[in-house]
């Protein structure tokens, strides 16, 4: 079971780095930046941080944490501060992954690896759906 984890976190890490490095290539009539996206957003904020959780819903724990070092969680600020992003109503609650963001403040949203797409939460509890 260690050795799977082993093994998944890197792909994981991967699939992610490589969905969001995409949403900056994509080309749509309305794309949004991150700035959009993350109201109020300050990438320059100190200690900036990723937790990554793959959800399992046959797993006895729903969100199995996914460790990231230092380097990927910047990598993965950098490429998500880059892309672009349009809204997509497809995008759905039950997703692959959950990914908080800590810049100025915690950013949560959900990601669906198939679709491409993340919903992110709203300071209001409401979710907004892009896709890259």
């Amino acid at each position: 079971m260690k050795n799977k984890k082993t093994i998944l976190i890197p792909i994981f890490s991967i699939i992610i780095v490589v969905i969001l490095v995409g949403l900056y290539f994509i080309n749509s009539e309305t794309k949004y930046s991150a700035e959009n996206v993350l109201r109020d957003v300050n990438f320059s904020a100190e200690e900036p941080s990723v937790e990554l959780k793959k959800i399992d819903y046959e797993a006895e724990e729903l969100f199995i944490p996914i460790k990231l070092t230092d380097k990927t969680q910047q990598e993965l600020i950098k490429a998500f501060e880059k892309s672009k992003f349009k809204k997509d109503n497809s995008v759905t609650i039950s997703q692959d992954c959950q990914m908080v963001m800590t810049l100025n403040r915690g950013y949560y949203m959900f990601l669906d690896l198939d679709k491409k797409g993340i919903l992110v939460q709203d300071s209001d509890g409401s979710f907004e759906e892009f896709v890259i």
